[in-house]
């Protein structure tokens, strides 16, 4: 699957598949899946040992309940009912202790496996290129990362280990059963399998109802992300009604989506308990008449019969809820497998060079154009730039500066002809390798939360505090930070939201010098700065990189006798 061909919210998750092609991908999914599962297989061996154990302790208290009243109460054994009594108490504190054990085992088993998920998932996401998520709702992407993701987690962590006891506690409650009377569990057989006809019918409405409402919550996610991120526009053009308005309408569509889930869901989960309340009516009307027709039948077993009937009612409704629950599992399943096959737009060489050889940038016979689009970007760009050159790329906006860019950083590869370092072909450089010695700094610069050092620091943490001085210098950063109480140390807020435009790309420019590129790209990243300062960070990075090649692309006028080469995308000349 492509970087665009994320489905968007309310399509199918395997429109367009086959039947063979579903399988493939379930198959799929399933390996990777299995690659999480098979570290922890030892820890779930010892849930099932610990599991078979508090179920064989739970189950011996209502065949207990026969001794009591049998031999102990109707044949007024003081002592024996005082034994039995002692015993029942042993096993329930018994079941307590394994079932502590248990759950502590498998808690942090499935932790471990789903945190496993989620990492793996996030590097692959950050291997994805950039038209990806200029294409993807943020909210779409965090709700699949997180509340898909975690929909998995609540799943393997409370219903997994639910699903082994319940289905353990049932089996051996039906085998007890046959043995008490067959003829009272051939009843409860009959009810159970009525049971089953109803629930094959919920199936397949509950899973489609389930992925209309997580399309609907996703909604909701992604326009909060992108209101909240833009409430001075909003503000601006006073559209608070507006945008209120139009959350209410989301809520409304949520609120649907999820009422009708919550009927069919409902309703499955509630025929079990009808069934079951038939069962034990049946089986106290139908003993209680055996038993007044001359029938073997006791009153000790009937009573132990109808506390198993009543004690599998808890693991068959949670089976039907863990039922229900697996079918919206199932959809965040299909979502996160949906990014999983993503496969990003360059492929990563492997390889042993630890840096980019020196030398001439040579581009000949350059086609690109963007996935899904006909218009050619770049068409037989062809251009040199000596080793340690200062260039200046210009040209009107869309003439392809910035695409270049993208290409010598290696974001996408070209349709038809290279781009080559020293002799070299980018396509045949590790990826690593390639942006280790080809920094770029964009027009609008990432900052984390955190502090200006830590920001400086961020592709180099362990630099030292003198070299990221000498480079917050260069920067201009230090013009600014000496006014701050806490210097390099103050915080930048959520995406540098404390500093203005030009301090963040003064920060990106620090953080770029901190790494000595090969090659240092500015793609417009000085466009907030004054002419003198950025004058003075050109000539600062010269000192500090020498020999380094350094382009500027800006389509503003600067002075050609500043540089040694410019290169006009709309001519591919220069002055």
């Amino acid at each position: 699957m492509s970087a665009e061909a994320l489905r968007v919210a309310g399509a199918t998750p395997t429109s367009g598949l086959t039947a063979q092609g579903e399988r493939e991908r379930l198959s799929a999914l399933y390996r990777w899946l299995w690659k999480f599962i098979r570290p922890e297989l030892p820890a779930f061996a010892a849930v099932l040992l610990l599991s078979l154990l508090a179920v064989a302790a739970g189950l011996g208290q209502p065949y207990l309940t026969k001794a009591l009243i049998d031999d102990g109460i109707l044949a007024r054994d003081r002592a024996g009912v005082l034994e039995i009594g002692a015993l029942m108490v042993g096993l329930a504190l018994t079941a307590l202790a394994i079932g502590f054990g248990c759950r502590r085992i498998h808690v942090a088993a499935s932790a471990r496996m789903l945190h496993r998920m989620r990492e793996s998932l996030f590097a692959h996401v950050l291997s994805l290129s950039p038209m990806f998520f200029s294409r993807t709702r943020q909210g779409d992407l965090l709700a699949r990362l997180e509340g898909d993701l975690g929909e998995v987690q609540r799943f393997a962590v409370d219903a997994v280990l639910s699903a082994i006891n319940s289905t353990l506690t049932l089996i051996g409650t039906v085998a007890l059963l046959g043995l008490l009377s067959p003829r009272l569990a051939l009843f409860l057989a009959v009810l159970i399998a009525v049971n089953s006809v109803v629930l094959s019918w919920v199936k397949p409405r509950i899973e489609g109802l389930s992925l209309r409402a997580r399309d609907a919550g996703v909604d909701v996610s992604s326009f909060l992300v992108e209101k909240l991120a833009a409430v001075r526009c909003i503000q601006t053009h006073m559209a608070e009604a507006r945008e209120l308005e139009r959350l209410q309408g989301l809520h409304d569509e949520v609120r649907g989506r999820m009422l009708a889930l919550q009927v069919f869901g409902y309703f499955g989960g509630a025929f079990p308990n009808l069934v079951l309340s038939l069962a034990v009516i049946g089986i106290f009307v139908g003993g209680s008449l055996a038993m007044i027709g001359g029938d073997a039948l006791t009153l000790g077993t009937l009573v132990a019969f109808a506390t198993y009937v009543q004690r599998a009612s808890a693991p068959l409704h949670g089976l039907m809820g863990l039922y229900l629950q697996w079918q919206r599992v199932k959809v965040g399943l299909g979502r996160v497998e949906e990014i999983r096959c993503l496969r990003p737009a360059v492929a990563a060489m492997s390889g042993n060079a630890e840096k980019l050889p020196a030398g001439e940038l040579v581009v000949r016979d350059l086609v690109f154009s963007y996935p899904d689009s006909q218009r050619e970007v770049l068409s037989g760009l062809n251009f040199t730039i000596p080793a340690g050159a200062k260039v200046w790329f210009r040209g009107a906006s869309g003439s392809g500066k910035s695409t270049f860019i993208d290409l010598l950083h290696r974001h996408f590869d070209p349709e038809s002809g290279s781009i080559s370092i020293g002799g070299i072909d980018l396509c045949d450089v590790d990826i690593s390798v390639l942006r280790r010695h080809v920094v770029v700094v964009a027009q609008e610069p990432v900052l984390f939360a955190g502090s200006i050092a830590e920001n400086i620091r961020y592709a180099c943490p362990d630099a030292t505090q003198e070299d990221m001085e000498r480079v917050a210098l260069a920067a201009g950063v230090l013009d600014f930070v000496r006014r701050l109480p806490d210097g390099l140390d103050a915080q930048v807020g959520a995406r540098g939201a404390a500093l203005s435009g030009g301090e963040k790309q003064r920060v990106a420019l620090a953080r770029a010098l901190l790494l000595k590129p090969a090659v240092l790209v500015i793609d417009e990243g000085t466009s907030s700065l004054d002419a003198d300062l950025e004058q003075r960070f050109l000539h600062a990075s010269g000192a500090l990189l020498p020999g380094a090649m350094r382009i500027v692309v800006s389509h503003r006028e600067l002075a050609c006798d500043a540089f040694d080469l410019v290169i006009d995308f709309q001519t591919v000349g220069s002055c």
